[in-house]
């Protein structure tokens, strides 16, 4: 008996990748609420689209974070006056 992941564990599934990333969806419009619900979803649509076809899966949530933090980070709505 093999105690190593299988290798749809290391690579991810799409529907367990699709849930965190559904959940970073939320924690990021809390974190940014300034910045409308609409723009969090279409920047992490975006970012995630550009892993469409990685075959390893499993980084995905956290390289889609990552992205869109730094993004949001410095969008209009939160420039200091």
């Amino acid at each position: 008996m093999s105690s190593e992941p299988s290798l749809e564990a290391i690579a991810g599934q799409p529907d367990q990748v699709r849930s965190q990333l559904d959940e970073l969806t939320g924690r990021l419009a809390r974190d940014y609420a300034d910045v409308t619900a609409d723009t969090v979803r279409s920047y992490v649509r975006a970012e995630s689209d550009r892993f469409a076809d990685a075959r390893v899966r499993a980084f995905i949530p956290v390289l889609v974070e990552r992205t869109v933090r730094d993004r949001l980070g410095r969008h209009p709505a939160l420039a200091t006056p």
